[in-house]
C-alpha cells in the first residue's frame, strides 16, 4: 500500500508561491464579497463558452467577449506591481472598465466599423489603441516584459521603417492603418491565436477543472498507483497511466497535464524524482496519453 504523503510545510508552499508568481505573474490575496463577485464573473464566463460550444457563436462576437472577459479579470486579479498585491487599486477597476468599453465599441459599432476597417476614423483609432495597450498591459501583468517587448518591437518597426538603415527600411505604416488591422479585423489581436483560446483552450481548461474539483484527477492517480504498485519505478508508471485514463475522455494534453499535476507531483518528489525529469514525465505523458497507448 502507498505511504501517505506527507502534508507539504510553509516553506515549501511559500517556495511553490515565488515559483508561480515568477512564471505567472503576482495575484491578489481576494476575500470576502470582492472575490465571490471575482468568482461570479469567472462562472458567468465559464457559461457564455459552454453556450457558445453547444449552440455556436459567431467568431466576431465569440473572440471579442472573450477578450472582453479576459482583460477583466486580469486587472482586477493582477496588480500592476507585486507591492500592490494587497487590494485591488482605483486604477484596475479603470483598466478593467477601459477594456470592456472598448470591446463593447466594437460589438456595438456592427457593420459600419467592419467597413472602416481600412480607412478608420479618429474615434475608432483613440478605441484601438487603448485596447492594444490594454492588452499589452495585461501580457505584462501575468507573463512579464519579454511577450509585451517583443510585440512593442514590431509595433516600432511597422511605424518607424523609412527611418531604419538597408536591409530593414520599408516604406512605413500609419497608426491608422496599424489600428484598423489589429483592432477592426479580425486578423490582428482577434487572430488565429484568440480564436484558438476563444473556442479549443477555454472549454478545455474547464473541463479539467471541472475533473480536477471533482476529485477524479486522484481517482486517476489512486487506480493507476494501485494497478502498478507492484512493479519498479511504479509512481512513473502510475503517472503515465493515469495520463492515459485522463486524455483519453479529456482530448488535450494540456488538460491532461494541468488536471493531474496537482496531484502526481507530491507523489513523484516523495518517489526520488527531481524537479525536472518529474515535469518531462508529467508533460510527455499528457502528450502521449493523446497520441498513442502508454508502454508499461
Amino acid at each position: 500500500m502507498r505511504e501517505a504523503i506527507p502534508a507539504v510545510d510553509d516553506e515549501r508552499l511559500k517556495q511553490a508561491e515565488a515559483y508561480i508568481e515568477q512564471e505567472e505573474g503576482a495575484a491578489h490575496r481576494l476575500s470576502g464579497g470582492f472575490k465571490t463577485a471575482i468568482a461570479l464573473v469567472a462562472t458567468a464566463m465559464t457559461l457564455y463558452h459552454l453556450n457558445a460550444g453547444f449552440f455556436g457563436e459567431a467568431a466576431y462576437v465569440l473572440r471579442r467577449v472573450h477578450l472582453g472577459f479576459v482583460l477583466g479579470l486580469i486587472f482586477l486579479l493582477f496588480p500592476l506591481v507585486a507591492r500592490f498585491r494587497d487590494r485591488v487599486r482605483w486604477w484596475d477597476f479603470g483598466f478593467a472598465a477601459a477594456g470592456v468599453a472598448a470591446i463593447a465599441y466594437l460589438l456595438l459599432g456592427g457593420d459600419d466599423l467592419a467597413d472602416r476597417g481600412s480607412l478608420p476614423e479618429p474615434r475608432d483609432v483613440a478605441m484601438g489603441v487603448v485596447l492594444i495597450a490594454l492588452t499589452l498591459e495585461a501580457t505584462r501583468r501575468t507573463t512579464g516584459w519579454i511577450m509585451p517587448g517583443v510585440a512593442i518591437g514590431f509595433l516600432a518597426y511597422a511605424m518607424l521603417g523609412p527611418h531604419l538603415p538597408p536591409p530593414w527600411t520599408h516604406k512605413g505604416y500609419e497608426l491608422d492603418r496599424i489600428v484598423g488591422h489589429l483592432y477592426i479585423n479580425l486578423e490582428g489581436i482577434f487572430g488565429s491565436a484568440l480564436e484558438v483560446s476563444s473556442t479549443l483552450i477555454i472549454l478545455f481548461t474547464i473541463f479539467g477543472a471541472a475533473l480536477k474539483f471533482s476529485g477524479a484527477g486522484q481517482f486517476f492517480i489512486d487506480f493507476s498507483f494501485s494497478a502498478t504498485g507492484g512493479k519498479r519505478s511504479s509512481a512513473g508508471r502510475a503517472i503515465v497511466l493515469s495520463s492515459f485514463l485522463l486524455g483519453g475522455p479529456s482530448g488535450s494534453g494540456v488538460a491532461t497535464t494541468v488536471t493531474i499535476g496537482a496531484v502526481a507531483w507530491p507523489m513523484l518528489r516523495e518517489a526520488g524524482y527531481r524537479p525536472e525529469p518529474a515535469g518531462g514525465l508529467l508533460a510527455a505523458g499528457g502528450l502521449g496519453a493523446i497520441l498513442s497507448p502508454p508502454v508499461l
